[in-house]
C-alpha cells in the first residue's frame, strides 16, 4: 500500500469538453464515475485509484499547460497487453482525439508498446504496456 497512488487531480480549463473526454478514455480502462459535482467529477477503478477533473477558477482561464515546466509531464495508464492499446487508439481515432504518437515499440523496456495522446487542455497522456513488468 505504501507508495501506490491514491487519486490524481487536473485541473481543466474546458469543464464541459474534458469531462467528457476523460469519461471515454477512463470508462474504457474500467473506471466509474462515483462522484459528480458542478466543479469537479470523480472516476474511480480498483486497485487503481481515483482520477479527478477539476473546473479551473475563473483567474486562472488564461493560461495553458507546459509539461516543460515544473510541474506534471504526462499521465502514462497501464494496458494488460497491445491488442487492449491498439484496441483503445482506435476509439481514440473515432472521437477525433489528438494523437501525439501511434502505437509502437519503444526502446525503454523489452517490448514497451504504448500511445501517446493530448486531453483538450494538451496533457500528455499515454496508454503502455510493458510485458514482465
Amino acid at each position: 500500500m505504501l507508495g501506490t497512488l491514491n487519486h490524481l487531480a487536473l485541473t481543466v480549463s474546458d469543464f464541459e469538453k474534458s469531462e467528457p473526454f476523460y469519461d471515454a478514455i477512463l470508462s474504457f480502462m474500467g473506471y466509474q464515475i462515483v462522484e459528480k459535482h458542478e466543479w469537479y467529477t470523480l472516476w474511480w477503478a480498483e486497485n487503481a485509484g481515483a482520477i479527478e477533473i477539476c473546473r479551473m477558477p475563473p483567474e486562472s482561464l488564461n493560461q495553458k499547460h507546459d509539461r516543460y515546466s515544473p510541474g506534471l509531464h504526462h499521465l502514462a495508464f497501464n494496458a494488460d497487453s497491445r491488442e487492449e492499446i491498439d484496441r483503445f487508439y482506435q476509439m481514440l481515432l473515432e472521437r477525433g482525439v489528438t494523437i501525439l504518437d501511434a502505437p509502437a515499440e519503444y526502446d525503454y523496456t523489452p517490448g514497451y508498446y504504448a500511445v501517446y495522446f493530448a486531453d483538450p487542455d494538451g496533457i500528455k497522456l499515454e496508454l503502455a504496456h510493458s510485458p514482465g513488468l
